[in-house]
């Protein structure tokens, strides 16, 4: 005799697969976010150090992209061309530069209550920030100082510079006339370029000094150079003053 099949009500249940657990939203982007922000990084740590070597003209999207050891659809990818790259390496530590100069400015300002800033104020909080940082930054700091100095002076660069930087020194220059109200105007400008100049050339090329000093001025004592920097800075802008005759 033929056995019957069983009623369908007793046939076994396949086991469910249990529930995937729900996705917590905003894990993938988030960690995907933290990856392209290091990639950048990385980018940009690149970029910095072969532009400050080889300047502009000298480097290329893909040496950028051989440096970090990737393809160079990965740098277009993030910053699209050449210029976005160099203008996003200066806004980088530009935008730190500014902070410190300008909390410098406001404590000075704070200690005088209203009165004209004494030139040392001045000419320690626009440059000290950036001494400081190329000499005990690291080697990225290092880089920027180098890549600041090679472009600071070319007409070419001028305008992607003042565009991160002229805000801030607007600021300082202000304060500078408060302070030299018999000064003429184009005469300030000088001073404030000659201070910019010294602060890039002395972070730039530090061996020079060493050198001629035979090895009594260590560039890497940062206070040291600058207990002489202040006094040397502040007497440029006094000795600009017209005197009555």
């Amino acid at each position: 005799m033929a056995m019957k099949a069983p009623p369908r009500a007793l046939k076994p249940k396949p086991a469910r697969t249990p529930a995937a657990p729900a996705r917590q939203p905003g894990i993938t982007r988030t960690n995907t976010r933290r990856d392209g922000e290091g990639t950048r990084e990385r980018i940009l740590d690149a970029a910095e150090e072969l532009f400050a070597a080889h300047g502009f003209h000298g480097t290329s999207m893909r040496d950028v992209a051989e440096v970090i050891g990737s393809g160079i659809a990965l740098v277009t990818y993030h910053f699209g061309t050449k210029d976005v790259l160099f203008s996003t390496v200066i806004k980088r530590r530009a935008a730190y530069m500014a902070h410190e100069r300008i909390r410098a400015l406001d404590a000075a300002r704070a200690r005088v209550q209203g009165k004209a800033l004494p030139v040392e104020d001045l000419v320690s909080g626009y440059v000290w920030p950036f001494v400081e940082r190329s000499v005990a930054g690291g080697k990225g700091w290092k880089n920027y100082s180098l890549f600041v100095a090679r472009h600071a002076n070319s007409p070419e660069f001028s305008k992607v510079l003042s565009e991160h930087y002229d805000p801030v020194a607007r600021q300082y220059l202000n304060e500078f006339e408060r302070t030299f109200p018999g000064m003429p105007q184009k005469d300030l400008y000088y001073a404030f370029s000659f201070m910019v100049g010294a602060m890039v050339a002395t972070v730039a090329e530090p061996g020079r000094v060493e050198h001629l000093s035979f090895g009594q001025i260590k560039a890497s004592d940062v206070e040291e150079v600058f207990k002489r920097m202040l006094p040397f800075l502040s007497a440029g802008f006094k000795s600009l003053v017209p005197q009555p005759s």
